[in-house]
């Protein structure tokens, strides 16, 4: 679990928001929790994220999740983890806005000067599409 990252957010901690001062420790290994030496409140590592609210384990989820990215099939995926097709598709809910708030963040001006084949057709899809209308 990184601690660099990390921050309090109780409102009334005097160390509010400030990532790396130091104040955030290592509450729960095993329950994955931190806690504030300054004003001694825990909180879930998972806290802000998709796995928040998640009663499954973490590596099943995240196992179904790259089954999903490998593009099997949904029955595939619940014959694989025995699962069924409805947490699956929770899951994917889930995780699909905060993947792309991820991208949003993480992915800024790129500029590319070169597309896959399979991007470029995607676009060709789109335009052609909207075009015929």
């Amino acid at each position: 679990m990184e601690l660099k990252r990390q921050w309090c957010d109780q409102p009334t901690c005097s160390d509010f928001g400030k990532v790396g001062a130091g104040n955030i420790k290592v509450h729960s290994y095993v329950e994955r929790r931190f806690y504030c030496a300054t004003c001694r409140h825990t909180f879930s590592a998972d806290r802000g994220t998709f796995f928040e609210t998640l009663r499954c384990e973490r590596q099943v989820v995240l196992d179904v999740l790259a089954l999903l990215g490998e593009r099997n099939s949904l029955r595939a995926i619940e014959r694989l983890t025995r699962h069924p097709i409805n947490s699956v598709l929770d899951w994917l809910d889930l995780a699909g806005p905060h993947a792309a708030a991820v991208s949003a963040e993480l992915i800024r001006d790129v500029h590319v000067r070169q597309v896959q084949v399979d991007e470029l057709w995607t676009f060709v899809k789109k335009t052609s599409a909207s075009s015929s209308r």
